[in-house]
């Protein structure tokens, strides 16, 4: 379990998160929507100990940010590229905490190879890192998260630079990984994709949540529109997906949907 409890940080005279309270329970996928400057990926890298902050976060009942012993994964938006490794090099660097670097065992050759298949980076295994494209370094992320056999997995908008294609290979596998009890705590702005993975959604705006539930209540919730400034709206497919769709207000015409 994750206990956020009265969880604030400040950079400046800012206030960037406000009076945080939330309790994750382990082994579920948990999705962070909000409108750009919510707080929503200063609040993951506060949990990683990457901010000063007020309040405590708590794994288990241990302060996170004392417990250099917990196994957590990091994917951010806008990584660190060295400019010489090789992409099977780079997602060996997730097994070094457990092997150290150069000595990685049988085991965590098996288990690079299983993530690069599971990420469709097999063929480009060889290729240097910064030579990719952006959607293919979001795969590689992926990959070197995957196999550090994480407990807490955290993911700043994992599929924003994926196609339709790898946008589900990849969401499918976090799922299998969610599936052994890892704990997933993702952003993503495509609330439909965050409701089909996640169970629960918590909605930010202002460096506060405005509120956290199950998916299929929180998607329905007034406290979704109010945080996009009701300019979304939320349709069923005949299957009973929803799906989440924004709208256009053009300026002498009444609100459409795009």
């Amino acid at each position: 379990m994750i206990n956020i409890e009265n969880l604030s940080v400040r950079f400046d005279d800012a206030e960037v998160l406000q009076s945080i309270n939330l309790d994750i329970p382990e082994g579920t996928w948990s999705c962070l929507v909000g409108p750009n400057g919510a707080g929503k990926t200063t609040l993951l890298r506060t949990m990683l100990g990457m901010q000063p902050y007020s309040g405590s976060i708590k794994y288990n009942g241990r302060e996170i940010a004392k417990n250099k012993s917990l196994n957590i994964a990091f994917v951010p938006q806008r990584p660190s590229i060295p400019a010489a490794m090789s992409v099977a090099e780079y997602v060996m660097l997730g097994r070094a905490k457990l092997d150290g670097w150069g000595k990685e065992s049988a085991h965590s050759r098996n288990i690079v190879h299983e993530m690069l298949e599971a990420t469709q980076l097999l063929g480009m295994q060889g290729q240097l890192v910064n030579t990719l494209s952006g959607g293919e370094m979001q795969r590689v992320l992926i990959a070197r998260a995957l196999v550090q056999e994480p407990e807490v997995m955290l993911l700043d908008e994992p599929t924003s630079a994926l196609d339709l294609h790898h946008q589900i290979a990849v969401l499918n596998k976090v799922e299998e990984i969610k599936a052994t009890g890892v704990t997933i705590i993702s952003t993503m702005h495509d609330i439909t994709l965050g409701a089909m993975y996640a169970e629960r959604i918590i909605i930010m705006q202002s460096g506060r949540v405005l509120l956290d539930g199950e998916s299929q209540s929180v998607i329905h919730s007034p406290e979704l529109r109010s945080a996009f400034d009701d300019r979304i709206s939320v349709h069923l497919l005949e299957n009973g997906r929803p799906v989440i769709i924004a709208a256009k207000r053009a300026a002498g015409l009444e609100q459409g949907v795009i």
